[in-house]
């Protein structure tokens, strides 16, 4: 039995848990401040006073409406205002110890009016003899920067507060007294002066001036009788503004722990709060799995007497962690269940988090739900045993419900199943899935299918069925559209195009054509007894009616209407015109019933002008099927839309109204008093440019909207964060002619109060900032903050970053600004697996770290092999070639590390690189080797231009492969193509190389990897003076420098051609090599190649010979020595590549390719013919496959003018990830 104990312990005690404790599955709620009774804030709203004081206190007409008297009963010691239905006479229905404000004949000496609710410390609340209580005011928390007299714009009171006997007497004595046991030195009274007379006004000018200090959160007045007159005794609450929080230790996240500890930076705290900060923290982090957690609390004093640094030393102690996890589930539900209880989120080991444990349950219960139990219920239950804590997870997961199908006929039971998503949705109910089912066959023709669902077996069952009856009927194609009243700019084939691109967008079609077995079997098959065949299921969206997808389609031509001037444009509604089959008709046939009633349009227009709706067509024109009485409707419908455009509306006049500005306000800044005299802003004129509206055009709905979010970004780089622009349109009585109307409500302008970041937990704040454009005391600019958002994003670490205004819901006038970052894992380990025609297989590692030193320093290692095996080269020379490489020659490697510092004190536009690489790389010409140290600096003032200056010093070592021309001598033939290669300047050896690189770029394309719409313009020059340093013996070049200008460029445009249809896409690439000395030569890995994905696809990856290379080299050879394409070197110093593809899109995983690239190579500049009939062309095209991380394409290009002397092929296909 010894050996069942261990495991019977936990489940025993589940059951009946004697003499242990449980913990509640909630943990304490953090304790919540206490309520001050009969306070008025600072800033209130209309009519805001208090509400329902608590014992000792007074309150304020306390009943719950605010502004009115409570007939309530208040509650024990309370004294109210109005308490009762009759003023003046005690509350008949008032508890004990309660008393009206003139309950009967008291002691004039002692009338208590709304002291307030002492805190401990604090002076007694219940007066005695002699004194007045004089009401109690609460400052509100006022935004840095705030004017002083909104902390003071406290409500008068109705009605006047009773003085008794003490009013009028002279003041004698001001009393400033300090709550709490922190913060005691105060200020004195000087708005109310000795001597002057008591009175309630009195009392609150001096609580307005103390509150206008900012440096107390409430105060209350009491005056007392003296010999001589009165002593006034205010008594105030001490507050401070917390000007950062500094949190060491602790477990849990900083957002949620200053959340639950009621604090936040910029927020403002007084004693008590400062005494309830432990408690709430500790509540915390027992709720989250650390009951023995340990807070000690420190406001530390700055040099600002106003603020105070918040420290918080959080000890977590040990968590309480799970040690055994048992399921609670009948042994039915169970073997329904399976392994599947076990992804249940949190097991052993797990810390006790009730919060993530209510999580676990809720996602346990989705993942029962969208596994077939539909009725599914999760809860959980933690029971601590001394040091251990058994977690107990209750599943009741009901009747596993399998779906079955009876009737379908058009669908099999798989794809019906794949149509109730019941993997990916946890709305389960039987009339809703059957909802869902028929809009499956809806949206595929199937306009009179009819689901009945029905819930078989017991409650109690395990499993239970869940029957869809299936009555499909027909597939019903729409045939015909047509568009009574039609008239205006657009005619029906435009109308019908805007409602076939929401057909096609909604609605599944066809992605490959399948042949219909039938005529198959016709064909090939035998011709008898070959049995029946079913048709199948042609889908075609523009011949499908949807209901729901034509109201969409129905509300774009409204809007389409409206965009183009028809402001009264009638669209709809879609009425269906659906034949009855005769009761005769053939099988598998439908005979029309012929029918007496006809359907015009009546075009109707009101006493205006404007149109009429059109009414309703005759019942007996739409057929609905009735298998019960043997009605049928036939399988073609008529679509009747009617559209009456009415009236165009032209435009005639632009207005105004709200638009008041700040140039006539008094102390403006330099920028925006320049700006004043220069633009005169908020004038009609200046916002008419804004708009940008003609009068004498069509008033367009578009247009209009266009206008008015032009004014309103306006209005925001002003400053005017909260402004709102109404746009109305005031027609002529015929609807003819229209003015256009803006209301600008401008409110405050927003003024910064101060920038915080949050989120940066790893990140420099400095950083960030010195990024943002905003400055304190400057108006907040929408401009400015979005161009602050890019060039914090450009830092790298962050995964998003946002800027906003703190409570960006609450109109105000000076506010702070939030930076909202998100950042990324610091470090990351990226393995690289790829193929390419051109590099064969390649394996590449990538370690990056993001954010060194929390100063977004990045670091990047990138290893890359590459292994281009023999049966992969369809090139003949470059096979030759490449069969003269060792085993290790052949593995091409590329190397780098680099580190990239975002800023370096040029400012935020300004970063630096620096990059380290080793590479071997082998063309199909020659083999390459660097090493090189590039620095680089790069500007981006823009998120779409960027600018960058690169150094380079490299050690090159280039070496042409062996020729196997004709020449029976090898050294000969070595030496035939050393002519060749000086005679096209293209030197070989060990080289140093400093380069100098100035590039700059536009690019707005949407996509860079797959644009369908923008531009890229890319120029760039370099400036390379390379020199053999080594022993001459060692170099077989004829150049002892190689010294030239490599000047590029590019211009790309995309074209889309229709909505959600083809893209023209154009590119036209350039480059020159310009030399600097006579004798300059140029090492093959500047030169310019052509061929591949990425330039003329007719021809395999660099593989196109230079148009003169040929004519070159035989200038060097004798007439009668053969000249091998090995010894003719690709590449060229001259380079020109217009491109052009149209890309059709078949699905939204599939697109079509057709493409015409053309381009030429030249080796000397002087034999450059840019004549098109010179240069080299290839047509083909493609298929792209859409993926996550960019389209796959796959194409084919035909070379359609092949060089025979050359061997060039016919065509090449290539693979690349990415389109130009």
């Amino acid at each position: 039995m010894s050996r069942f104990r261990s495991p019977l312990i936990p489940f025993l005690l589940g059951l009946l848990p004697f003499g242990a404790t449980a913990i509640d599955a909630r943990a304490a709620q953090a304790p919540a401040g206490r309520a001050q009774a009969s306070q008025v804030r600072a800033n209130p709203g209309p009519n805001q006073v208090g509400v329902n004081p608590g014992p000792n206190q007074v309150g304020v007409n306390p009943g719950p409406n605010p502004g009115r008297a409570n007939p309530g009963n208040p509650g024990p010691n309370q004294v109210g205002v109005n308490p009762g239905p009759n003023p003046g006479r005690a509350n008949p229905g008032a508890g004990p110890n309660q008393v009206g404000v003139n309950p009967g004949d008291p002691d004039l000496n002692q009338v208590e009016v709304n002291p307030g609710d002492p805190d401990p410390g604090q002076a007694p609340a219940n007066p005695g003899p002699n004194q007045v209580g004089v009401n109690q005011v609460e400052a509100r928390p006022a935004p840095a920067g705030a004017a002083s007299t909104e902390a003071t714009d406290v409500p008068s009171l109705q009605p006047p507060l009773a003085l008794g006997g003490l009013v009028g007497k002279p003041i004698v004595r001001i009393d400033v007294v300090a709550q709490g046991d922190r913060w005691h030195t105060v200020a004195p009274v000087t708005s109310v002066e000795l001597g002057e007379p008591l009175s309630s006004d009195a009392a609150r000018r001096a609580m307005r001036e103390l509150l206008a200090s900012g440096n107390f959160a409430r105060a209350s007045a009491e005056a007392s009788l003296l010999p001589d007159g009165a002593a006034l005794r205010i008594v105030v609450v001490p507050r401070r503004r917390i000007a950062t929080v500094q949190i060491t230790g602790g477990a849990l996240d900083r957002q949620d722990t200053l959340r639950a500890a009621g604090v936040a930076e910029g927020g403002e705290i007084t004693a008590a709060a400062l005494a309830e900060i432990d408690p709430r923290i500790r509540a915390f982090y027992a709720q989250h799995g650390y009951p023995a957690a340990a807070v000690a609390v420190r406001a530390v004093d700055t040099d600002d007497p106003t603020q105070i640094v918040l420290a918080l030393n959080v000890d977590p102690g040990a968590p309480r962690l799970v040690s055994q996890r048992v399921f609670v589930v009948a042994p039915r539900a169970d073997r329904e269940l399976g392994p599947l209880k076990e992804r249940y989120p949190l097991g052993v080991g797990a810390r006790v988090d009730e919060p993530a444990l209510v999580e676990a349950d809720r996602e346990m219960a989705e993942l029962l739900r969208r596994s077939g139990f539909h009725y599914a219920q999760v809860s959980h239950r933690v029971l601590a045993v001394g040091p251990n804590s058994y977690l107990y997870v209750y599943l009741q997961p009901g009747a596993r419900i399998v779906p079955a199908f009876d009737g379908n006929r058009a669908f099999d039971d798989d794809a019906l199943e794949d149509a109730l998503g019941l993997g990916e949705t946890t709305d389960t109910k039987p009339n809703d899935l059957a909802d869902r089912l028929r809009a499956f066959y809806v949206a595929r023709g199937f306009l009179d299918a009819e689901i009945t669902p029905a819930l078989g077996g017991k409650p109690d069952d395990p499993v239970r069925y869940l029957t869809f009856t299936v009555r499909e009927g027909e597939q019903v194609r729409v045939t015909k559209r047509v568009f009574p009243c039609l008239t205006g700019d657009l005619s029906a084939d435009d109308l019908g195009r805007e409602i076939e691109s929401f057909l096609e967008e909604d609605l599944p079609g066809d992605d490959f054509t399948l042949p219909d077995p039938r005529g198959v079997a016709d064909l090939f098959g035998p011709t008898r007894g070959a049995g029946g065949r079913a048709r199948p299921v042609e889908l075609i969206p523009a011949m499908t009616y949807a209901p729901e997808t034509y109201d969409r389609a129905l509300k774009h031509l409204r809007d389409l209407y409206f965009s183009k001037g028809y402001l009264n444009a009638v669209v709809g509604p879609v009425s269906v015109l659906r034949a009855t089959c005769s009761r005769r008709s053939p099988p598998g046939a439908c005979v029309p019933e012929p029918v007496a009633e006809r359907v015009t349009a009546q075009c109707r227009t009101d006493a205006l002008g404007l149109p009429l709706p059109e009414p309703p067509v005759p019942a007996a024109l739409t057929c609905r099927p009735d298998p019960a009485r043997h009605v049928a409707c036939a399988p073609e419908v008529t679509l009747r839309i009617p559209v009456h455009p009415g009236p165009q509306t032209i435009l005639y006049d632009v207005a105004f109204e709200g638009n008041k500005g700040f140039c006539a306000q008094a102390g403006l800044g330099e920028r925006d008093r320049a700006f004043c005299a220069e633009e005169r802003p908020f004038s009609e004129r200046w916002l008419s440019d804004i708009a940008a509206l003609e009068p004498g055009k069509p008033l367009s709905t578009l247009a209009l909207d266009a206008a008015r979010l032009r004014i309103l970004d306006a209005y925001r780089d002003l400053g005017y964060a909260f402004a709102e622009v109404r746009a109305a349109i005031e027609p002529s009585p015929d609807r003819t002619r229209a003015r256009a109307r803006f209301i600008v409500s401008e409110r405050d302008r927003v003024f910064v109060t101060g920038i915080v970041v949050k989120g940066a937990v790893r990140t420099d704040e400095q950083l960030i900032l010195r990024r943002v454009l905003l400055r304190e005391g400057a108006p907040f600019r929408q401009s400015q903050a979005r161009l602050s958002e890019e060039r914090i994003a450009t830092l790298g670490p962050f995964s998003s970053v946002s800027i906003s205004l703190e409570d960006p819901d609450v109109p105000q006038k000076n506010k702070r600004v939030v930076i909202h970052v998100v950042e990324q894992l610091p470090q990351y380990l990226n393995p690289q697996i790829g193929f390419s025609t051109g590099e064969g297989a390649r394996l590449a590692f990538e370690y990056g770290h993001r954010n060194i030193g929390g100063l977004a320093i990045g670091l990047t290692m990138r290893v890359q092999l590459s292994y281009l095996f023999e049966f992969m080269i369809v090139d003949d020379a470059a096979r030759r070639h490449y069969e003269q490489l060792e085993g290790d020659e052949r593995l091409e490697r590329r190397n780098t590390i680099s580190v990239t510092l975002p800023d370096i004190g040029l400012g935020p536009l300004v970063s630096l690189s620096l990059s380290g690489i080793e590479m071997r790389d082998n063309q199909l010409d020659f083999g390459f080797a660097k090493q090189a140290v590039i620095p680089a600096l790069t500007y981006r003032p823009r998120r779409t231009v960027t600018a960058q200056l690169a150094v380079s010093t490299e050690l090159n070592n280039v070496g042409f492969f062996q020729s196997e021309s004709g020449a029976g001598d090898p050294g000969e033939a070595a030496s035939n193509k050393r002519e060749i290669l000086d005679q096209l300047r293209m030197p070989e050896g060990r080289t140093i190389a400093l380069a100098q690189r100035l590039d700059a770029s536009w690019d707005t394309r949407d996509v860079p990897f797959a644009a369908t719409r923008g531009f890229l313009l890319s120029g760039g020059v370099e400036h390379v003076d390379a020199f053999d340093v080594f022993d001459s013996g060692e170099s077989q070049s004829s150049f002892p420098e190689s010294h030239f200008l490599r000047f590029t460029g590019r211009v790309s445009g995309y074209i889309p051609l229709a909505r959600r249809g083809p893209i023209l896409a154009l590119s036209l690439s350039g480059g020159y090599i310009h030399p600097l000395v006579a004798e300059s030569g140029t090492y093959p890995d500047r030169l310019f190649f052509l061929g591949g994905v990425d330039s003329l696809r007719s021809h395999l990856a660099e593989s196109l010979y230079p148009e003169d290379g040929l004519e070159e080299a035989r200038k060097v050879l004798d007439d009668d020595t053969q000249i091998s394409t090995d010894d003719i070197p690709r590449g060229g110093t001259v380079m020109v590549n217009p491109r052009a593809e149209l890309r059709v899109p078949l699905t939204d995983l599939l697109q079509l390719g057709f493409f015409l690239d053309a381009g030429n190579l030249w080796i000397r500049a002087r034999n450059v013919n840019l004549d098109p009939r010179r240069l080299r062309y290839g047509l083909g095209a493609g298929l792209r496959v859409n993926t996550p991380i960019g389209p796959l394409a796959f194409d084919y290009g035909f070379n359609l003018d092949p060089r025979e002397e050359l061997n060039e092929i016919d065509g090449a296909l290539h693979f690349s990830v990415g389109l130009f």
